[in-house]
């Protein structure tokens, strides 16, 4: 499994009333740096997404819906519609039925799996605007991002980066990196 990305200014929106899914946008620290969004939960795995698979997935929705609405308990249906799926970038879309009747959206990618009601589906769509305007802000900030992170490598002990020109103990990109990255 992938090492989670040190991301900074990152926003974490609960998809859950749990808080157990969430879906979260920030800088992925490089180099080279870059905003990233994940989708992800508290057991460990996050599905990375570019900006152009987040606004492909959102263009979908409605195709998804459809696929939940076809989705039916009676089994000559379901096995009709079960070989169905959407194609998204890198992911791919399917809908499951559990035994129980349960239905769940299934995301996949190369190599994580993330599974999700219908509600919670809903529920990570509604922030698409505000995952737009906290990635028009990010994309400013990388490039100086990439360059403290190349300053502060090129120092690579704490102390040494605390004590350097490079280091402002003002400026929030200097202290995340320090914490976060060194």
């Amino acid at each position: 499994m992938e090492r989670r990305a040190v991301r900074l200014w990152s926003r974490r929106y609960d998809l859950t009333s749990t808080g157990y899914k969430y879906l979260e946008i920030g800088i992925n620290v490089g180099p080279p740096s870059y905003v990233g969004i994940a989708l992800g939960d508290h057991r460990g795995p996050e599905l990375s997404l570019s900006l152009e698979t987040w606004e492909s997935l959102y263009e979908q929705r409605w195709n998804i819906y459809k696929m939940l609405r076809v989705t039916s308990p009676d089994v000559t249906l379901r096995n009709e519609y079960k070989n169905n799926f959407i194609s998204v970038g890198p992911l791919i879309v399917r809908v499951c039925m559990l035994q129980n009747n349960a239905t769940l959206v299934r995301l996949d990618s190369s190599s994580v799996r993330m599974m999700m009601t219908e509600t919670t589906l809903h529920r990570m769509f509604e922030f698409d605007g505000c995952i737009d305007l906290m990635f028009e802000q990010l994309v400013r900030l990388v490039d100086m991002v990439d360059v403290k992170y190349t300053q502060f490598s090129n120092i690579a002990f704490k102390n040494a980066i605390r004590d350097s020109d490079a280091f402002n103990v003002h400026q929030l990109v200097d202290c995340e990196l320090l914490t976060l990255v060194f």
